[in-house]
């Protein structure tokens, strides 16, 4: 009778080892879950801030954007002309582009910033559209209509290979402005950085005789027109939150894609807050996965364990 005792002991011991190994599993997993799921919001929110792109290539040349147009794992691209940059008397400068890209009009890249349009779009090179950078250090503000002075700058290889700078005073008047369009939606506990301090202007630019419909000064160039450069914004495929594995290398295809394309690692404008938030969420994700597998093994044994024991016993009695 006290053996019998003794092995209902050793058996209700063994179940509650089991029982709370169990209940350690959950606990554990349903920490690291809730840790993941609080990245993903916070990616949310980086996004809903930065915008849904993953890299920017910024000045590259027509034959370069060629390249990266053949390139199969992007969700998403869109382009505007690279026009140089502006400056005041004061030395603060300013990047310049164009609504215009290669082949097509901008329809994404606003959207892919994250970035709304108030205001209107520039219709020729007189007028010009400003982000809140760019607004604050030219003195501008909120004040639509205002005209400003600056010199006109462009640094380009001619066809010849020979270097070269076209430089110009510039008037412009001020039609529109460019904010982010979740200014407001920034929770308290997610602390977000700027990517890069960069001021960018927007204004008609050297039109493209590719773009139908949409040539409204055709012959009223900016800069020479071998002076164009682009800049391309995109997305890849890989890049889904909950795909797990697939956001870690990010970073890795950027500087490939660019490597393959001959774009120097100055031109590359990677979206860094929210590449490597994708990342973090991928490598808690395989973390979870191959901690949970451990766990469960442990468990599996632990099962098989009291399922001998159980049996043994009974051939015992």
């Amino acid at each position: 009778m006290k053996n019998t005792n003794s092995k209902k002991l050793t058996k209700n011991k063994m179940l509650m080892v089991f029982i709370f190994a169990l209940i350690a599993v959950v606990l554990i997993l349903g920490v690291d879950a809730v840790k993941i799921s609080k990245s993903k919001t916070e990616a949310n929110e980086i996004q809903n801030s930065y915008g849904s792109y993953h890299t920017e290539y910024v000045g590259i040349t027509e034959e370069q954007i060629q390249s990266i147009f053949k390139e199969k794992d992007i969700e998403r691209i869109d382009n505007i002309q690279n026009l140089g940059e502006i400056s005041t008397d004061s030395g603060s400068k300013v990047e310049l582009k164009s609504f215009e890209g290669r082949y097509y009009a901008t329809t994404q890249y606003f959207a892919m910033k994250s970035q709304k349009l108030v205001g209107k779009q520039a219709r020729n090179n007189d007028e010009i559209v400003l982000d809140e950078e760019a607004a604050k250090i030219l003195g501008v503000g909120d004040e639509l209509g205002k005209e400003i002075n600056v010199t006109l700058e462009k640094e380009y290889t001619d066809k010849n290979g020979e270097k070269k700078t076209f430089k110009e005073d510039k008037k412009f008047k001020v039609v529109g402005f460019v904010k982010k369009r979740y200014e407001d939606n920034i929770k308290d506990d997610v602390k977000i950085k700027s990517n890069t301090n960069r001021r960018i202007a927007y204004t008609y630019g050297n039109g493209n005789e590719n773009v139908q419909g949409l040539i409204w000064n055709k012959g009223q160039e900016l800069i020479p027109d071998e002076a164009v450069t682009y800049d391309v914004i995109l997305r890849f495929k890989t890049g889904k939150e909950n795909h797990i594995g697939s956001n870690v290398n990010l970073e890795k295809k950027v500087e490939q894609v660019g490597a393959r394309s001959k774009i120097g690692k100055d031109k590359i404008y990677p979206n860094s807050n929210y590449i490597n938030k994708l990342s973090k969420i991928s490598i808690d994700s395989e973390k979870l996965c191959n901690k949970g597998k451990i766990i469960i093994v442990i468990l599996a044994i632990l099962a098989v364990v009291e399922i001998i024991y159980a049996v043994y016993t009974r051939k015992k009695r």
